[in-house]
């Protein structure tokens, strides 16, 4: 049986909510900086993709690389996604979260 890694579904947020932005080192050089609270000045500001699997409400599997659009509601733990590919909106319950870049999702 594999191993994967778990995490509690609360910690969705440190997944799913990451930005890439243009940057620089301490010797000056140009590097793309991943994180959560990009600066206000940041230039080539962008939503880091991740890839997702979920239950949606009628019971079936989807999968796919999308980006948080905004979290619709906090009091529901839904979120709006769009999937890079096809450029789909969906609203994601994050109680039906089975997996995120590769992190196995546990209710409870």
């Amino acid at each position: 049986m594999r191993n994967t890694p778990n995490i509690n579904w609360q910690q969705i947020r440190s997944l799913a909510e990451r930005w890439d932005w243009n940057g620089t080192d301490r010797m000056g050089r140009a590097v793309t900086v991943t994180g959560h609270n990009p600066p206000k000045d940041a230039k080539g500001k962008r939503q880091h993709p991740f890839f997702i699997k979920y239950i949606t409400k009628s019971g079936h599997v989807e999968q796919g690389m999308v980006i948080t659009c905004k979290v619709t509601s906090t009091a529901r733990h839904q979120r709006m996604v769009k999937f890079v590919e096809s450029g789909q909106v969906r609203i994601i319950n994050d109680l039906l979260v089975m997996q995120i870049d590769g992190f196995r999702v546990v209710a409870g």
